[in-house]
Order: C-alpha cells, then sequence, then structure tokens
C-alpha cells in the first residue's frame, strides 16, 4: 500500500501547539505574518549546489542586461478586456463592464501606467490607529495608548515618517514595503503547511461523467498549460479594475516558480526565459533563473515523475500545447508505472520536506543534493510549470475536500510550490504557496483553468476506450528515485508523526449556507455583499465570546506597482455597537419616535464603516502597512537614531490589534465550491469566505489544541447571525404592510357579515326569478 494515511476519520484531537510568548501560532494563512519583526539576511548562496551555477540576483538593470536579458519590443492588441475586481471585491467578473478600449497586451507596456506605491500621511494614519484601538481596549489601556501615540507625534514619528517617504521615492525598490514584505513569508521559520499555503476547491463537473480522475487531471492541466502558453506568447490580456490597470508581476511566478529552503531566509527561483523588463529588473522578490521548463511534475504515492506538456517543434517553444487525451494517456501511464513500482515495495516520502521547519528543511535538502542524482530530481521539481497531484482519497462533501486540499494525508504533496490535487472521485483544487503571489492572481488562473475544463474535459467512457485502445501517444515520462540515506529516512519518519498530529489538531468546518446570497443583500438590504458577510462573522464572534477581538481581512492593493494587499480592520467600533445591541435582546426595537428599528440603522452604520475602511485600504490607506513600514525603517536606521524604539511599538494596543483572533478573506468566483486556510493564532480562527448570488460559503478552521475555540460552535452561530441580520433587514415597519398586502389577505370569514349577507340575498332573489314553476293539469 502507499505511505498514506487517511485524514477523513478525525478520531485523535491532539498536536503540537506552536507559540511563541505571545501565544502566537505559526503565522501567514493569508499574508498577516509581515507584520512581525523579522531580520532580513541577505539570501546565501547554495552550499549544496542543487542550482544552475549562473543563477544571478538581477537587482539593476544593468546586471540584467549583463544577463542578456532583452526587452521586448513586439506589442499585441485585442479587443476584449478582462476585469477582475481583486481578492477582495464582492462584484463578479461577470457583473463588470470591459474596458471600452482595448489597450495592448503587452506586460511591459501595462506595467508602465501604474504607479507607485504611496507612503500614506503620518497624523491620518496614527488617528485611524486609535479608532481601530476603541473596541478592543479596556478605557485605561485607551488611554495609554493614546499617550503613546501623542508622544510619537512629538518624537520619533515624524523623523521615521520622512525617512520612510525617502525609500518611497527610491528608485531601487520597485516599491518601499516589497523587500520587507518579502520578509514576512520567506523569514517565516516554522512550517509552511497549513501555517501559509492556502487552497481553492473546484466546483464539481455538472456532468458525473466527466469526473473521471486522470479526464478530470488532464483537462484542469490542459486549461493551465493554456493560459501560462499566453504569456508567454504575449497574448495574454492584462488584468484590469474598471478601467484602472492592475499590476501583473505575480504572474511570472504562478508557473515554473518554486520556493527553495535556506537557512534564515528561503529564497524564490523563477526558472524562465522571459523577457524581465522594468520594475522587474529592479525587484528583489525573485531569482530569476535562465532555464525555459516545459514539463509537470507529477505525485503519486510518494513516488515522483514528469513529462513534457509542450511539443517541441519549428514553430516555437510554445507553439503547441498536448492535447488533453495525450495528457491523459501520460497520467494514465504515471499511474500504471506507480502501481508496479508499488509491488516492489513501498517509496520514502522525501515529500515530507517540505512540512518541516524551514531550517530543518534546508538543512536536509542540503544533505540530499550530495548525493548522485538527488540534485537532478530537485532541480526537475522546482522547475517544473506545476505539481499534479494524484491522490487516492474519495472526499465526500466538501469538508472533506477542504482538508485534503489544506494539508492531505501528511504525505503525497510538495508544499514549495502550487499543487493541483485531483482525487480519485474526480474532485479537485489546488494548495498554492502564498510567498510568491496572492488569490487574485491565482483566482484568474483557477476560473480559466475551471471554464476550460467544464468546455473541453471528455467523458468517462471515450476515456477508458481510448486508454484500452492506446488511442494516443504517450510523451517521454521520467521516473525519478530518491537516493535517501537511513538518517536523512529517519528524520522524515519523525515529522511524518509530527505532522500527523499538526493535521489532526486542526479543525475544518464547512458552511454552505443557502439561505440567501449576494442578489438578496444587494437588492432587499441594499447594502455590500463583502461587508454584510463581516458583520455577520462579527456577531457571531461576540455571540461566542462576548466581545469583538482584533480581525484581518485582506485587500487588494493591486493598482499600485508590485501590490500585494492591506489590512482590513473589521472589527470597527460600529461593528461593536451593534453586536451589544443585538445581543441585548432577540427584538428588534426602535425608540420613541424612531421610524426605523435601531438595530436595522446600526447594522447599516456597521456595514458603512466597513466599506469606508475597505475603500481606504485598496487605496494604500490602511493602518498596518505604514506601521510595519515605520518600525522596519527603525530597525534599519537604529544607529543612526537618538531614540530607542518608540512605546506605541511596544504597547497593549499594539499588541492586541495585531494579534488575529479573527484571519478572513474573501474570494467570489462560480469555479470554486470553497477556498481556505488555517488559523494565525493559536486562539484564533481562519476564516475564507465566497459570497455567491443565492448563497455564501464559509471554510473555518481553529486548533483543536486550544479549548477555547470551536469551529463547530462558531459555524453554528454564524448561521444564526446571518439569520438574525436577514430579519432585522426584512423588518422594516415602512415595508411591511405593502409587502404584506401583495401575498396575503387578512379578512377573516366572519368579517363584514351584513355585506355577505346582501350579497346571499340578491343571489337568491335572481336564482328565484328565473326558476319556472311547474303546470298542474285541471282535475277531470
Amino acid at each position: 500500500s502507499k505511505a498514506t494515511v487517511s485524514v477523513l476519520n478525525w478520531q485523535i484531537m491532539v498536536g503540537r501547539r506552536h507559540a511563541d510568548s505571545n501565544g502566537n501560532s505559526p503565522t501567514g494563512s493569508t499574508d498577516n505574518m509581515a507584520s512581525q519583526h523579522i531580520p532580513h539576511p541577505p539570501p546565501k548562496d547554495e552550499a549544496a549546489g542543487g542550482l544552475k551555477e549562473d543563477v544571478k540576483r538581477f537587482g539593476t538593470e544593468a546586471m540584467r542586461r549583463k544577463e542578456g536579458l532583452v526587452v521586448a519590443t513586439d506589442v499585441h492588441n485585442g479587443n476584449n478586456v478582462r476585469s477582475v475586481m481583486g481578492w477582495t471585491d464582492p462584484v463578479a467578473h461577470a457583473d463588470t463592464p470591459p474596458s471600452p478600449k482595448a489597450p495592448p497586451k503587452n506586460l511591459a507596456l501595462h506595467q508602465d501606467k501604474i504607479k507607485r506605491l504611496p507612503v500614506p500621511e503620518l497624523e491620518p494614519t496614527l488617528q485611524m490607529y486609535l479608532k481601530t484601538l476603541e473596541p478592543l481596549l479596556s478605557a485605561d489601556e485607551f488611554d495609554v495608548a493614546e499617550g503613546e501615540v501623542k508622544e510619537f507625534l512629538a518624537k520619533g514619528g515624524p523623523q521615521l515618517q520622512q525617512l520612510l517617504e525617502q525609500r518611497g521615492r527610491d528608485a531601487s525598490f520597485t516599491s518601499w514595503l516589497e523587500p520587507w514584505w518579502d520578509d514576512g513569508y520567506l523569514c517565516l521559520r516554522d512550517s509552511i503547511a497549513i501555517n501559509v499555503n492556502y487552497f481553492f476547491g473546484f466546483e464539481d463537473d455538472v456532468l458525473p461523467a466527466k469526473m473521471h480522475q486522470l479526464g478530470r487531471a488532464a483537462s484542469l492541466l490542459h486549461g493551465a498549460m493554456g493560459f501560462y502558453q499566453q504569456f508567454r506568447t504575449q497574448t495574454l490580456e492584462m488584468d484590469f479594475e474598471r478601467q484602472s490597470p492592475l499590476c501583473m508581476s505575480q504572474i511570472f511566478r504562478v508557473f515554473g516558480a518554486s520556493r527553495v529552503p535556506q537557512k534564515e531566509r528561503d529564497v524564490i527561483y523563477t526558472y524562465t526565459t522571459a523577457q524581465v523588463e522594468g520594475a522587474e529588473r529592479v525587484s528583489q522578490t525573485s531569482l530569476y533563473v535562465q532555464e525555459d521548463p516545459q514539463h509537470v511534475a507529477v505525485l503519486i504515492g510518494s513516488r515522483f515523475y514528469s513529462f513534457p506538456v509542450f511539443k517541441s517543434g519549428a514553430q516555437g517553444a510554445y507553439a503547441e500545447l498536448l492535447s488533453i487525451p495525450e495528457i491523459e494517456a501520460a497520467l494514465a501511464l504515471c499511474q500504471a508505472m506507480a502501481d508496479r513500482a508499488d509491488g516492489e515495495g513501498m517509496a520514502v516520502p522525501v515529500e515530507l520536506a517540505t512540512t518541516m521547519n524551514r531550517d530543518e528543511w534546508a538543512g536536509v535538502r542540503a544533505s540530499l543534493v550530495e548525493i548522485t542524482g538527488n540534485k537532478a530530481i530537485l532541480e526537475t521539481v522546482q522547475q517544473a510549470l506545476m505539481v499534479v497531484v494524484l491522490d487516492e482519497n474519495v472526499p465526500q462533501n466538501d469538508e472533506e475536500l477542504s482538508r485534503l486540499l489544506l494539508h492531505g494525508p501528511a504525505v503525497n504533496r510538495w508544499f514549495d510550490k502550487h499543487n493541483l490535487i485531483v482525487c480519485k472521485n474526480g474532485r479537485a483544487g489546488i494548495n498554492f504557496e502564498h510567498a510568491v503571489g496572492d488569490g487574485a492572481t491565482t483566482l484568474r488562473v483557477a476560473d480559466e483553468m475551471f471554464n476550460h475544463a467544464k468546455k473541453h474535459g471528455r467523458v468517462a467512457d471515450d476515456i477508458e476506450a481510448d486508454l484500452a485502445n492506446n488511442a494516443h501517444a504517450t510523451p517521454g515520462i521520467t521516473a525519478h528515485a530518491w537516493k535517501v540515506p537511513r538518517q536523512i529516512e529517519e528524520k522524515l519518519k519523525r515529522q511524518y508523526t509530527v505532522f500527523k498530529e499538526d493535521i489532526l489538531s486542526t479543525e475544518t468546518q464547512v458552511l454552505q449556507f443557502q439561505n440567501f446570497g449576494g442578489a438578496f443583500i444587494k437588492s432587499a438590504a441594499k447594502m455590500s455583499p463583502d461587508a454584510f458577510a463581516q458583520v455577520a462573522l462579527q456577531l457571531a464572534y461576540h455571540k461566542f465570546y462576548g466581545r469583538n477581538d482584533a480581525t484581518y481581512e485582506a485587500a487588494s492593493t493591486r493598482s499600485f506597482l508590485h501590490g500585494r494587499t492591506e489590512v482590513v480592520r473589521s472589527a470597527t467600533s460600529e461593528v461593536h455597537d451593534f453586536c451589544k445591541a443585538v445581543s441585548s435582546t432577540c427584538l428588534t426595537h426602535r425608540r420613541a419616535g424612531e421610524k426605523a428599528p435601531t438595530q436595522l440603522r446600526l447594522l447599516r452604520e456597521a456595514v458603512n464603516a466597513h466599506v469606508g475602511y475597505m475603500k481606504k485600504a485598496k487605496t494604500a490607506n490602511g493602518v498596518d502597512r505604514h506601521l510595519l513600514g515605520l518600525r522596519r525603517i527603525y530597525e534599519e536606521h537604529r544607529e543612526d537614531l537618538d531614540f530607542p524604539l518608540p512605546a506605541i511599538f511596544k504597547g497593549v494596543g499594539y499588541r492586541k490589534s495585531q494579534h488575529w483572533n479573527l484571519s478572513t478573506s474573501h474570494c467570489g468566483s462560480a469555479s470554486l465550491c470553497g477556498f481556505g486556510f488555517g488559523p494565525v493564532v493559536n486562539d484564533g480562527f481562519g476564516v475564507g469566505y465566497m459570497i455567491k448570488s443565492h448563497g455564501i460559503s464559509f471554510n473555518i478552521t481553529s486548533k483543536f489544541n486550544y479549548k477555547a475555540t470551536s469551529c463547530t460552535v462558531l459555524v453554528a452561530l454564524l448561521e444564526e447571525a446571518l439569520l438574525h441580520l436577514r430579519a432585522i433587514v426584512l423588518f422594516d415597519p415602512e415595508k411591511l404592510p405593502s409587502e404584506a398586502a401583495k401575498s396575503l389577505s387578512f379578512e377573516h370569514p366572519t368579517a363584514n357579515i351584513d355585506n355577505h349577507l346582501s350579497q346571499w340575498v340578491s343571489h337568491a332573489r335572481k336564482m328565484s326569478s328565473s326558476f319556472t314553476r311547474p303546470q298542474c293539469a285541471s282535475p277531470q
């Protein structure tokens, strides 16, 4: 049997607790980890090799040109412009009108139109920061925080702001934030599985006959490679939000990129010969390796295979993609090779190393590449355009699918890259490595994969018939056999136990709420669906704990060059006031002389406050990235400054407001049945949600080994909260009479009895007048 363990039977609820002195668990499921201080050592050379010797860190344009990177001159014009609303916007792609004027499809020209990330003004940020502390602190704690802000404005703050603004103007940085943001991911030493990576779960195909494992994997992969083909041939449509261009820098790292473990700080390698221009020459996020990968890696029961997905020919490297039937045949051959190998003995699950502490994984990797043959396997996997996982599990519901996509059965995943995971019954999804980019970019790829598979996927009978008849030629399949010394094998065995405990300590619950969705919220409530869902989460949390705690929602800042995200602090004062009012009574009441219910007014205020914060965050005017920049600029200039670390960064307000008990993110797509990630603190929840027209899907995670959290309880309270919000919206005294009159008659049968009697008498008279009495014959 394969070296797997089922994670669908949750009987053991124990596990490790990774926590620092403040109780924080390994951070990073969305992107929260960048708020912490992490040192920024320069990337180290790989002592053990494993990469091409000619890898250079392209930090300046001169270095790029030295490496022979040529500026592209071709410009492709197109007629259709796709609008991608982003990670947090509740509007579906199809609801957004395209730009009336189609810009060139050349990536460099598109990127040149995007402005740099601004540095917010100091005083507005600090005023906003204090406002966000109001619902989180006691009166005494707030007084202390207010004093810290005043002190910071008087000394230290203006000087740090000036240094940060200078950095913002420095052309050697693509963005003043980007290197520090990268540190937040790459300096993290805890396991990235569960703690950093996130997942998308695809909807099933509407035709059950197309849920064949090999067919589903082939059609989804074919869609992904078609997307990559467009990128490499410069025919890919650029991303816009309405008519504003969105940064496309992350597209370089969707395919053929890999996180590579190193001591103290990991490195992202991108393997491509694509032309790197403009801001990409300056960015330090990735090291570009001059390789041209055209293959995918396949992982089956801890066995590794690879095959090319593009055909070689005179028309160009990316001119012809393998057909779906040809990919099916290649995957079938990989599966057959794995089955034969299983008969000879169990594979050593080398992929488990990607679940280790990053320093430990770096050490294991260095040992592996010293052995002949292993270096080539690592390079093959790292360079692969994508990892395709054929999983033997059969998830029966969305909850089981979520567990398989988030962490799987401990083995058969390569967490340092994006993994397309397809189960035995055709259910599928992607586990994404988060350091290389955010969901706004990968969502577009996932949408195109799903729609392509929906249109071109084949039914099981046709697939099986072709496979039985060897109807399609297969590309060259390479089987990769690791050479694993005993000491490494023992480490992998120990890691299996450690990661299995991590899995079993992670609770996952899915709420598929079907009572209403975005259509009701927009039409009946006249509110933002995303803000409405956030208020529901706050109400559920308040029902659970009797308070509101720090809440993180990711807002995309891709309207700026190399923008990633900003935090929307969802636990606002307005939300807190609403939750207190709602929790005081089950009835929607109103004050004397007031026409609208009190709770409805407070709900609208809470929703509007969230919408206002979202607008500020998407324009890079939030709190958290600015505070991160001020703190990191202090650390970089500490020796030149005449004051210690300001008290604002050491106070209880700063600590409480960045302990994300609720880490949330919204991703709306008709292609997905769910998406999720792990909690970022041990006493918190990770909440991924999707708002569709007639329903809302929530994927909620927490830790079993923290006794005060329970996904099961939060899901129940969340469903109750959503129904409560709907009742508040519908209970509008000005609407009730007219709405009721349209559907119901409240007249009692005995009402207006006089009128009924008169109608009956009139009817009887009419009947009598029309009745002819029969004539009797005269007696003889």
